[in-house]
């Protein structure tokens, strides 16, 4: 696990966790959020169980470059990674992207998600992305609050027993992060 002591972080809010681009080719960052998310935040995620990261997810999630695969890492104070928030544009609508949020367990419903969201979305809006798709599992509560949170307008594609998807337009004003 991450070894993120819940004593040691009671002080930090959400507005304390750093916000950087992750480097091209960086796993540091996303192997840490992946040991600090438990099976259950594993599933919610990669929308099936995931006891690990193969060499091929690995290279999916860290291959960046800043303007068609874009991923932001939420980092303690100390530098611990605790969150990455990432979208990867979409190959026939250069418009949209597809995106993808994960907090580490012990720092989930304190903002976290929301500020990486906001500030994927301040990115997005510099590389032309003017709306993000999700999807996810009907029963990820946390995602589908995240979306409401992130600012602009959620709708609908597609639903059925499982899955869920939504587009969600990013404003065209910047807010702030």
């Amino acid at each position: 696990m991450l070894g993120v002591d819940s004593h040691s972080t009671s002080a930090l809010t959400a507005g304390s966790v750093r916000i950087r681009p992750l480097v091209d080719g960086e796993s540091g960052p996303v192997l840490a959020v992946f040991e600090g998310l438990g099976a259950r935040s594993r599933e919610l995620r990669f929308m099936s169980p995931k006891p690990r990261l193969s060499s091929t997810d690995l290279c999916h999630l860290t291959h960046v470059d800043g303007m068609d695969r874009v991923a932001l890492v939420a980092e303690l104070p100390d530098g611990r990674p605790i969150g990455i928030a990432r979208f990867v544009r979409h190959a026939c609508d250069a418009t949209a992207a597809d995106v993808a949020v994960a907090v580490v367990d012990a720092w989930q419903r304190r903002g976290v998600g929301t500020r990486l969201a906001k500030a994927l979305g301040a990115w997005a809006r510099e590389v032309a992305v003017r709306r993000f798709t999700v999807d996810m599992r009907q029963d990820n509560h946390g995602a589908a609050r995240l979306m409401r949170h992130a600012g602009g307008r959620v709708r609908p594609v597609g639903v059925d027993a499982f899955s869920a998807e939504y587009e969600v337009e990013i404003d065209v004003a910047p807010v702030a992060i």
